[in-house]
């Protein structure tokens, strides 16, 4: 970390959410990411602690995308 404040390294780690926020943030059940992930729609979570969590950038990325593919 050379050269780097330590706001500037918090500022670019990326934060882990749970299954729910993504749900909640897709209008979808749980089921219906796992069955977005299984068909590689959504990126594949992590396991941390034994639950599942997605990195937001990742979640960021697919709506991103969505909105490309709108246009």
């Amino acid at each position: 970390m050379q050269g780097e404040s330590m706001n500037e390294t918090i500022k670019t780690q990326d934060t882990l959410i749970s299954l729910k926020v993504v749900a909640a943030r897709l209008g979808l059940s749980t089921r219906a990411v796992y069955r977005l992930i299984a068909s590689g729609t959504l990126p594949r979570p992590i396991k941390a602690g034994g639950a599942v969590r997605f990195f937001e950038s990742d979640i960021t990325r697919y709506f991103e995308n969505l909105q490309a593919t709108r246009r």
